[in-house]
């Protein structure tokens, strides 16, 4: 089954695994494992503050984080991308987020998403992230 994609090599799932290599180089993520299902897996911290970032590219989902996973002080719409475990904090605050939607489904350490365009609660995070503590 094919999906819909702007490059349609990466629809065909061609390329795709050079895409997200050639992305993850612009984001200086090294120590990285690219999954046979395109998931990336980092054996290290994944540092995304101030990229400028609006959105993750539709191929890039992380899956496994062993560190802390920062994508502050961006202008993320959305957390569509964002690993499912995180083995140390998670940090997306400072950006303009309306849902949490996308978030880890566990972090080992702190969760923080404060200063976004929706006041989140402590609910907020915990409906859907199993995670230590949280700032909001």
């Amino acid at each position: 089954m094919f999906k819909k994609s702007d490059n349609h090599l990466v629809s065909l799932n061609i390329g795709k695994k050079s895409l997200i290599i050639k992305w993850l180089d612009e984001m200086q993520i090294e120590d990285y494992f690219i999954n046979d299902d395109y998931t990336i897996d980092v054996n290290s911290s994944v540092d995304l503050r101030s990229k400028n970032l609006i959105n993750f590219p539709n191929y890039i989902q992380f899956k496994n984080i062993q560190g802390v996973f920062y994508c502050s002080d961006n202008e993320l719409i959305s957390l569509k991308g964002c690993p499912n475990y995180v083995d140390g904090a998670f940090t997306c605050r400072n950006n303009m987020l309306n849902s949490l939607n996308g978030c880890p489904d566990i972090v080992q350490g702190w969760f923080d998403c404060s200063s976004n365009k929706t006041k989140f609660t402590i609910n907020d995070v915990h409906k859907l992230c199993n995670c230590q503590s949280v700032f909001v």
